[in-house]
């Protein structure tokens, strides 16, 4: 053999190693996208929860503030 035909064997290597290096950090991204998403989504749901019990307790010390003022 001579050193083209080493030179282009360990391109062609390198560029396959590169090949598979991106397609397996796709395939990671991809999955810690969805990952994320998902603890996203539950973290909004969480955080809308916490507003709606805020919310109703707001609703519930302004009604028993009226009928403490209403009763003096």
């Amino acid at each position: 053999m001579d050193i083209a035909t080493v030179l282009c064997i360990l391109l062609l290597s390198l560029y396959i190693l590169l090949a598979l290096f991106w397609i397996v950090r796709s395939v990671i991204d991809t999955i810690d996208d969805r990952k994320r998403d998902k603890r996203n989504a539950a973290w909004e749901a969480e955080r809308q929860q916490l507003e709606k019990d805020r919310a109703l307790r707001e609703v519930e010390y302004h009604e028993a503030r009226m009928k403490d003022l209403e009763g003096k």
